[in-house]
């Protein structure tokens, strides 16, 4: 496990310095969404992995919003990593390394057992331990992080969506929410979108 904990340092330290210069043929980021992709309420969420707001978004929020909007199909989330640290860009990797069907419940999980492994001094082995209740192997994990042409060409999105975010949609702190395209500031819960969509 030293030497995955070294590993993960060399591709965090090659990757700061790291020219991006991956174009549309190279996006291997899917859209992440939750929810009926046809729906016409829109929320799209900026988050870190490693944020306490976001996390208690998710843990504490969602659930309400998802019964009343987004399972009943009036609702769609969009959920967009903006990653503000090493730790954050490694829940990034793993997350975004999973398949549609195991997406939400993976990040749903690192944001409910967050404090576990953000400041963990082996993460790898702490976000196992995390996502093992949903029969996550550690061989998926050490893949998603190993220095490999896709896990590169994962990192140059991730870090190109966050620089768009910044330069495009003026995103500046985490998490953000936007509803039908209005930018939504400070606390975002069941009562705010239902005053923001009045």
């Amino acid at each position: 496990m030293k030497i995955i904990n070294k590993l993960i340092i060399v591709i965090v330290l090659f990757f700061q310095i790291s020219t991006l210069h991956s174009n549309e043929n190279e996006k291997i980021i899917p859209l992440r969404i939750l929810g009926n992709s046809e729906a016409k309420i829109i929320i799209e969420e900026y988050a870190s992995m490693s944020c306490g707001h976001c996390a208690s978004f998710h843990n504490k929020y969602l659930s309400e919003i998802r019964e009343k909007y987004i399972d009943t199909g009036k609702a769609k989330l969009i959920f967009n990593d903006f990653p503000l640290d090493r730790s954050a860009m490694i829940g990034s990797m793993v997350s975004q390394c999973m398949n549609d069907k195991q997406f939400f419940p993976v990040i749903s999980r690192l944001f409910q057992k967050q404090l576990d492994w953000v400041q963990s001094d082996d993460i790898v082995k702490a976000i196992y331990k995390v996502l093992k209740p949903l029969g996550i192997k550690e061989e998926k994990i050490i893949s998603c992080l190993e220095n490999t042409e896709i896990n590169k060409k994962r990192w140059d999105n991730l870090l190109e969506a966050r620089k768009f975010a910044m330069d495009k949609k003026n995103i500046e702190s985490t998490p953000t929410f936007f509803i039908n395209g209005q930018k939504v500031e400070g606390k975002f819960d069941i009562n705010t979108l239902n005053e923001t969509l009045k």
